[in-house]
């Protein structure tokens, strides 16, 4: 992948490909205790325990400055790469992947020694902490590795992507917001003192506070209420929907406003028609949407998609499926593209749970 095998040049160059990684897990916020409490004035930052010297953090910043098109990186963002690289690599220890020395000194022995020797004095390493390095990168390949084992992707699962990238789709929806519905049946869903006292009655565990039991209670009640009257609905949908009627039918039983939305790709943002902004983000993030927006018959309803803001119902008007069969290279090719999607995917999910655990105490002054 790059240029050298050296460990001082593949870990700058994961920086490179791990840096959307990088602000995927910061911005959902990893673990941040800013701070220098008990910290070695050496150290730049401390992850679990493990200090990340301020040495290191200068090494990785000179070398990927020294790349033109990454001198825009800041500061905090090299650190914050610094400290994901070292939860990954406590993350890896954890699930017992390591390399031995033999191993080690085998791989090291494959790189250009002369590489190896300028390397280690233009950035002032080290043989032990170039051995360090090799073994960290190994040990999180292999974990790399047994992930995309795990994450193969089919020939047939591969033609299905290439067939849906190549579709075009147009949808018709309906939708009632939870303020219309609630508008509609102010009378159903309006709560009694009785209905109150009641329920404060039969749950005495309820009460917490005199101040505010009632209107919670109250609001407890009223929600029972509208889920009840949108259970109703979903029901009669439902039943429109399994005997393959028309969206037409159940849009008349929904009673909400509606749309079109752009013609797009499934996997693509949906939009409303002529590009305009529009509540479709319920509809595209549902899973009823993705499994049968390339099958639902046009004009047939689907089923409702039930969403904190309301209910939802779509039906294709217009899908153009592509029949042209991808030659063999493509489908290779997407395949491999869909493994590594999904494997990024299980890591990121992995690691936000592990650092979700850590603690990380800064001594960095943001530049």
């Amino acid at each position: 992948m790059f240029s050298s095998k050296s460990p001082i040049v593949k870990f700058a160059g994961y920086f490179l490909i791990g840096i959307f990684l990088l602000v995927i897990i910061i911005s959902f916020g990893m673990p941040d205790v800013c701070g220098s409490f008990d910290m070695s004035p050496t150290a730049i930052a401390v992850v679990n325990g493990k200090n990340i010297d301020r040495i290191d953090f200068a090494r990785l910043r000179d070398n990927i400055r020294e790349n033109p098109e990454w001198k825009w990186v800041p500061d905090s963002m090299i650190l914050d790469r610094l400290i994901v690289n070292e939860l990954l690599w406590q993350y890896t220890q954890k699930l017992g992947f390591d390399a031995s020395d033999e191993r080690i000194v085998r791989i090291l022995r494959t790189v250009n020694q002369d590489v190896l020797r300028n390397d280690m004095r233009r950035y002032n390493i080290s043989f032990q902490k170039l051995e360090n390095l090799e073994r960290r990168n190994t040990a999180m390949n292999d974990l790399d590795f047994t992930i995309m084992l795990g994450m193969t992707v089919s020939q047939s699962d591969a033609r299905e992507e290439y067939i849906a990238k190549n579709s075009k789709i147009q949808i018709r929806y309906a939708f009632l917001s939870k303020q219309d519905l609630m508008k509609r049946h102010a009378r159903r869903i309006s709560v009694t003192d009785e209905e109150i006292s009641a329920e404060m009655k039969n749950n005495p565990g309820e009460l917490k506070d005199p101040a505010t039991d009632k209107d919670r209670i109250k609001e407890k009640l009223t929600e029972r209420k509208i889920s009840l009257i949108e259970d109703e609905l979903i029901d009669r949908i439902n039943a429109i929907a399994v005997a393959g009627g028309s969206f037409a039918n159940a849009a008349a039983v929904l009673q909400g406003s509606g749309g079109i939305s752009d013609i797009f790709t499934p996997g693509d943002s949906l939009k409303e028609q002529d590009g305009r902004g529009g509540n479709l983000a319920p509809i595209e993030n549902s899973r009823s949407f993705r499994e049968t927006c390339m099958s639902l018959p046009l004009l047939t309803t689907s089923e409702p998609i039930r969403t904190s803001g309301g209910i939802y119902i779509f039906t294709p008007i217009m899908r153009q499926i592509s029949r042209h069969t991808p030659p063999e290279a493509d489908l290779k090719k997407l395949a491999n593209e869909m493994q590594t999607d999904r494997s990024n995917s299980v890591m990121n999910n992995l690691l936000m749970q592990f650092s979700e655990k850590s603690k990380v105490t800064k001594n960095f002054k943001p530049d």
